[in-house]
Parts: C-alpha cells; sequence; structure tokens
C-alpha cells in the first residue's frame, strides 16, 4: 500500500474497468487514517494486505474481482478462522470497494452482495470457579487486577486498554470518557465501578499518573495480543480458550441471571438502547429455571379460596 503520507487521489475513476484493486484500497486506507480511529485503520490495512498478498494477480483491476477470489482467501486459512472472523474479513474487503463507490472512484462494486457466514454467538460464559482458577494460574498480580475490573464492570476491552488516571472519579466511583475518547465519539461514557474494581483503580492511579492505568510486569500497557497470549498459556489448564471480551459476556449473562433489567444493563454497558441485548443473548431464553423465576416475579399469586 502506499505510504500514508503521500497526498490522497483524487482523480475519480470513470470505470471500473481501468481501476486496479490496490489503487482503492491506497484511496480507502488514505481515508480509514484520516476518519477513523488509528486502531480500526491499522486492522483494516492488515487485513487487506493479506487478501492483496493471497491474490495471484496483484495487480488486478477492480472489474475482474470475483466473490470467489474472496472466498479463497477466507477458505485457505481453514479451520483458524471461525465463522465470525470469516464474515470480519470479507466485510473489510466489501467496504473498502463499498466507499469507493459511494466517492464515485468505481461504477460499483463487485462483491456488494456476496454471501457472508452468519456471525457466530459468543457463548464462552466464564463460570465463577473458572475465574478464580484463572486468577490462580496467573504469575503476576498485574494480570489479576485486569481481570479483576472486568469481572466487576464488564468494560468494554478497548475501554479497560485505554483508562488513565485522569478518567478516574474514585468519589463516584466510575471512569468518565470524554465523548471525543469513546466509542462512537458522539457521549461521554460513563463506566460504573464496583468498590473493589474502584480500590484497584485508585491504588494504581497513584503510581501510574500519566498514561495508561493498566500495565504489565514490565510496565508496558496491556494490548489485546498481550492478553491473548496468556489465555492462549491458559488454555491447557483450563480445557477451553477463552478471549478477554468474554468476561463481558459473562457480566451481562450474569446480571441478566439474576434479575437486572435490560435498561439498565443497557445503560450500564454503554448501549444506546436493549436491541443489542436481545439480539446477542437470545439464548438465555433457552433457560427454563430463570424463565420460571421471572414468571414467578411477574405473575400475582393467588391465594386458595
Amino acid at each position: 500500500f502506499r505510504s500514508r503520507t503521500q497526498p490522497p487521489v483524487s482523480v475519480a475513476k470513470p470505470s471500473s474497468d481501468e481501476v486496479r484493486l490496490v489503487e482503492i484500497f491506497d484511496d480507502y486506507m488514505q481515508w480509514c487514517h484520516q476518519h477513523r480511529e488509528q486502531r480500526t485503520a491499522n486492522t483494516n490495512q492488515e487485513r487487506l494486505t493479506s487478501f492483496v498478498e493471497h491474490l495471484a494477480d496483484k495487480h488486478m483491476l477492480v472489474a475482474s474481482l470475483k466473490p470467489y477470489h474472496v472466498q479463497t482467501w477466507v477458505d485457505s486459512h481453514g479451520k483458524d478462522w471461525s465463522p465470525t472472523t470469516q464474515r470480519g474479513r470479507i466485510q473489510v474487503v466489501q467496504r473498502a470497494l463499498n466507499w469507493a463507490a459511494q466517492q464515485g472512484l468505481i461504477e460499483k462494486s463487485p462483491i456488494a452482495h456476496m454471501k457472508k457466514p452468519s456471525a457466530g454467538k459468543r457463548d464462552n460464559v466464564i463460570s465463577q470457579d473458572v475465574y478464580l482458577r484463572m486468577r490462580e494460574l496467573t504469575a503476576t498480580d498485574e494480570f489479576r487486577d485486569l481481570i479483576d475490573v472486568a469481572w466487576e464492570t464488564g468494560c468494554r476491552p478497548q475501554e479497560i486498554w485505554r483508562v488513565e488516571a485522569r478518567h478516574l472519579d474514585t468519589a463516584a466511583s466510575r471512569w468518565v470518557f470524554p465523548a471525543k475518547e469513546s466509542k462512537g465519539k458522539k457521549k461521554i461514557r460513563v463506566v460504573y465501578l464496583t468498590a473493589a474494581s474502584t480500590a484497584i483503580c485508585d491504588r494504581l492511579a497513584k503510581t501510574n499518573v500519566q498514561g495508561p492505568l493498566f500495565l504489565n510486569s514490565e510496565g508496558e500497557p496491556w494490548t489485546r495480543f498481550a492478553v491473548a497470549c496468556v489465555f492462549a498459556r491458559m488454555k491447557k489448564h483450563l480445557d477451553k480458550r477463552y478471549a478477554f471480551v468474554d468476561f463481558r459476556h459473562t457480566f451481562v449473562t450474569r446480571a441478566l441471571m439474576n434479575g437486572v433489567d435490560p435498561v439498565t444493563l443497557a445503560f450500564l454497558l454503554g448501549h444506546a438502547d436493549t436491541s443489542m441485548l436481545a439480539k446477542t443473548y437470545a439464548h438465555l431464553g433457552q433457560e427454563s429455571g430463570h424463565l420460571f423465576d421471572a414468571l414467578n416475579k411477574a405473575s400475582p399469586k393467588h391465594e386458595n379460596t
């Protein structure tokens, strides 16, 4: 890809028959680096680069691209890519070409209607026993702090990576992210803390005054890759590989099972409404015990007459 320090191409291409695929990806990445978060732009570039490297014809024209080319790229990774991962990779390529069509750089995307695998449900619920086992398996207090706060708050992974002492409001037991630093960049994000997580954050804020609050044992900020490596090492002891986002999923499942109403829970999670909860946690409808408890709470008791 062209370096993003170079000026973006400003000449519209009249026909996709004349445009190379890598040129479109170059233009799209220029736009991403200017209008999307750095993490998102880097992820998009990594995935588009992987796709281009897979192509036999590195100078392929947009008009020559077929869904087949994208599908063989996805299939080449076999079981290493789950259906959800496959869906995400295809979406990145589609998004780049849809953007080009919207900008008038090509007439239309040749893979706009390509079918994608359905996104899988996040069903890795971390039981209390597994959580305590994780705490035993880790060799550092730094990782314990990380998973303890995730367990207690259900915050987004990117929020715990980025939170700093300046975001901490100890008196009110919360993190406050300005709108420009929150997901979507439209409104302030508040993460509420339990007493235990407040104590952890307050302790860390006294030593990590500047920069990320949560650091590893080497004094470096935690990243999703570093945490993934820890869970990979734990897999042989836990018989399953967990991900950091599973703590958020577990928090939601635990809250719903304990009777927290969806509106309040959506607010705690930072969702605009309850639609995400309904879609992602519909499997709770299969928990007959949970549903009977809810039924009994909702139904008035009648005395025998």
